[in-house]
């Protein structure tokens, strides 16, 4: 195998994990509110750690490969890279501040689950927060978008 083989394999294998950890938080982000009892949404949010390391180290990886393949082919300066680089970097940056909200909504319900401290209507409403849903979804719709221009390559 070549290093350019080897670098696509892993730039592949970190968009795999990559969007595996996003369709876990994903389902995570879409079940929690289906569960009546904070001690089942709380059960609910912790499946989301997981996807998140998935998510991490499926984002490292295929940076460092992607990296590896762009100076492989003489890659840099292309405006759909570049464009691609940015938009993930900003899809990582409000995945991360979604997923910072649902961990308070997670600890919130432990807490409410274990100590009974809190109200569940408060719950509720973390559980709704429009702004905590759209981050996630913006966080997604960012990622497709660099995956279209990775497949893409327009000007390539």
């Amino acid at each position: 195998m070549s290093g350019y083989q080897i670098g696509t394999l892993f730039h592949l294998i970190g968009v795999i994990l990559y969007f595996a950890g996003v369709a876990v938080a994903g389902v995570v982000a879409w079940a929690a509110p289906k569960r009546e009892k904070p001690s089942e949404v709380a059960a609910i949010l912790y499946l989301a750690r997981p996807g998140a390391i998935m998510l991490a180290v499926g984002g490292v990886v295929l940076l460092v490969a992607g990296f590896y393949l762009s100076g492989n082919i003489g890659g840099y300066g292309q405006r759909w890279l570049e464009i691609s680089i940015v938009l993930f970097v900003i899809a990582l940056v409000v995945g991360a501040w979604g997923g910072r909200r649902s961990r308070k909504t997670r600890e919130y319900a432990v807490a409410l689950a274990d100590d009974g401290a809190g109200d569940e209507a408060t719950l509720r409403a973390m559980l709704s927060n429009r702004a905590t849903w759209a981050m996630h979804w913006a966080s997604v719709v960012l990622a497709v978008a660099v995956l279209v221009l990775m497949i893409w390559q327009p000007g390539a």
